[in-house]
């Protein structure tokens, strides 16, 4: 269908060959500019409207074009087909499925040669406005009928829900499936994730200097990724990710779960082939349904599939509008409600492209650029500077502990370095920086472990492990535990930062200040009174005498 050429009347200079290219290469230089440098999830998502748009030509063979995308009546009578498609399905959004059918044939338009020019661009044509026109009407209906959920909420998670859903994947039976999702959603949610971006994470992963928060410094795990629809020219961008100050919402625990599975039951060689210098291990996808497609992108069946099995097994129902995108609006509301800017905002949703090459070149190639949103998702509020602080962040993790669990990765890790250092192998800062990574995630994982313990008793994974139940069963462990468990109790209980005691303690004195008005003003209103009260009240007296005086006179003389 792209090679498809019109002759008919009005017909445009086809392709020829001249000195410089001959008429397949212009042909191709058109197809790369118009379909070549698509996304694959939009080449996915476009190739089901051209696939109905070559089934709607065969089924109706008055039309002479054949898979021509002209004239534009004969498209405004395919999209038509699509808009009764929806209706009839009941779909709440026709409107959708329209535009996506006619940007699909736009970009089939533009490789087929020989179309003439109707003087207008392609959806701004009279028929095809027209039908787009009737597809916005239908979307209204639709979405008007008494069916629609008037839920607001219907394409975010609440906090109850959040957990839940945590709680749900980590009971999961199949634990590869219930922890992937567990880490998807928790790190989706802080990082911001679209799916696109979501099905291609790699291990690419870098543990950056500690923010100079306080009164505990702020460790930042970056995720970097050079994919999604989004990232047309597959730059490294970054996205931060933080310790929660609640254990249960801690997403770095539960990607330490996931990482740390993998590694031990699932056998994924990632620190060997960083230890090999073997770059293979670039390949490895983070999220995956099974370890056999660790080394391919998953596709938007593979992770939403995974999602809607764990939500399926929540004690409520989770009904929503999003899916793979849930995580992403959740984020955004989360952080609106926080009082965030609208710049902190596009910087963490990579919504700042547009600005110029400060938001399509700088701003994504540095996790700390949108660290506000990041204090707030970790839930330390806007005022995270001064307010970071989490009990068992404080607690040291014996190093055997870390060891047990990465097997061998503190000796890779520092065999890596050396090697980067004195260049004797080729260089691979990106396997430096996972293995020391994987090492922070197995501290955070033995930090976090007294409450998974205490949330999910026998259901938590670890327990299948033999070095875990060892260490588990020591009387340090036991010990441990009790320090984890005074440490949150102390941090939690411990009062306000010293800039937030003063800004309490000034809004004090001014509700004092404004009390010692209000009883002032009021003694002032009573003074005032008072002589209109006495006034009143003497008033009242004479009047009594004079009633006695007469009545008494009155008597008299009856009496005469």
């Amino acid at each position: 269908m792209f090679r498809l050429v019109y002759s008919g009347e009005r017909a445009t200079q086809p392709l020829v060959d001249d000195s410089s290219l001959t008429k397949e290469q212009k042909w191709q230089l058109l197809f790369d500019r118009s379909w070549g440098s698509l996304a694959p999830g939009s080449k996915t998502k476009w190739l089901v409207y051209l696939r109905k748009w070559k089934k709607w030509t065969d089924d109706h063979i008055e039309q002479t074009e054949g898979y021509l995308v002209y004239p534009s009546s004969k498209v405004s009578a395919f999209l038509q087909s699509i808009l009764e498609e929806c209706t009839a399905s009941n779909s709440k959004d026709p409107l959708g499925a329209v535009k996506s059918a006619r940007k699909a044939l736009r970009h089939l338009r533009a490789c087929q040669v020989g179309i003439p020019e109707e003087g207008t661009e392609f959806p701004s044509q009279p028929y095809i406005a027209g039908v787009t026109s009737r597809a916005k009407t239908a979307t209204a209906e639709a979405r008007q009928c008494e069916e629609a959920d008037p839920s607001c909420s219907a394409s975010t998670l609440s906090n109850e829900e959040y957990a839940s859903l945590l709680d749900a994947a980590m009971r999961f039976p199949d634990r590869q499936v219930g922890l992937c999702v567990a880490a998807m959603v928790s790190c989706g949610l802080m990082a911001g994730y679209r799916s696109d971006d979501l099905q291609d994470t790699r291990y690419f992963m870098e543990l950056i200097c500690s923010v100079p928060a306080g009164p505990l410094p702020m460790q930042i795990l970056a995720l970097a990724n050079n994919a999604g629809k989004a990232n047309q020219d597959a730059q490294m961008t970054y996205a931060a990710l933080a310790n929660h100050r609640q254990p249960h919402l801690d997403c770095l625990a539960y990607l330490s779960q996931l990482i740390l599975y993998q590694i031990n039951v699932s056998k994924l060689p990632l620190l060997a082939l960083i230890y090999q210098n073997n770059m293979s291990w670039r390949s490895y996808r983070m999220f995956f349904r099974d370890p056999s497609m660790a080394t391919s992108k998953q596709s938007y069946y593979d992770v939403s599939t995974m999602l809607l099995k764990v939500a399926a097994t929540m004690p409520d129902t989770l009904i929503k509008t999003k899916v793979m995108h849930l995580m992403r609006c959740s984020g955004t509301v989360s952080l609106a409600a926080a009082a965030c800017s609208m710049d902190v905002l596009r910087v963490w949703g990579r919504w700042a492209r547009s600005e110029g090459v400060v938001g399509k070149s700088y701003l994504p190639k540095s996790p700390l650029s949108a660290l506000p949103a990041t204090g707030v998702l970790a839930g330390f509020g806007t005022d995270f500077m001064t307010n970071h602080a989490f009990g068992r962040g404080t607690v040291a993790v014996p190093v055997a502990w870390i060891d047990a669990l990465a097997p061998h990765a503190r000796v890779i890790f520092q065999a890596v370095r050396l090697r980067n250092r004195t260049r004797t192998g080729k260089a691979d800062f990106s396997g430096q920086h996972c293995v020391e990574s994987v090492l922070y995630l197995a501290e955070t994982f033995w930090q976090s472990s007294p409450f998974m313990l205490q949330r999910y008793g026998l259901g938590w994974w670890a327990l299948q492990l033999p070095t875990v139940c060892f260490i588990l069963g020591s009387s340090s462990f036991r010990q441990f535990e009790q320090q984890v468990m005074n440490a949150e109790l102390e941090w939690n209980a411990r009062p306000l930062s010293p800039q937030m005691s003063e800004a309490f303690d000034k809004i004090s004195k001014q509700v004092c200040s404004l009390s010692e008005q209000i009883a002032h003003l009021q003694l002032s209103v009573n003074g005032m009174m008072q002589p209109v009260h006495s006034q009143t009240a003497a008033n009242q007296q004479h009047a009594y005498n004079q009633q006695r005086k007469y009545a008494t006179s009155g008597r008299q003389k009856s009496s005469h």
